[in-house]
């Protein structure tokens, strides 16, 4: 019979030290109500691209104001 030797695995990355990138795509699921289709075209810019973008400028430049009474 062999014998079993215990690995120590290393998680990475922790969960409190998750990509910014990714971080910023959770923060527009609690902040805001997109569509798919602006979700994930911001997804493919800040997470697959890797752009340094300010996604809450990035939503509003898509969101019209409303317009005054």
């Amino acid at each position: 019979m062999e014998n079993y030797q215990s690995r120590t695995y290393q998680v990475q990355p922790q969960v409190g030290e998750l990509k910014e990138s990714i971080r910023d795509m959770v923060q527009l699921q609690r902040n805001y109500q997109l569509s798919d289709e602006l979700f994930w075209e911001i997804f493919n810019e800040r997470v697959l691209l890797d752009k340094q973008i300010d996604v809450n400028a990035f939503v509003r430049d898509f969101i019209p104001s409303p317009v005054p009474h």
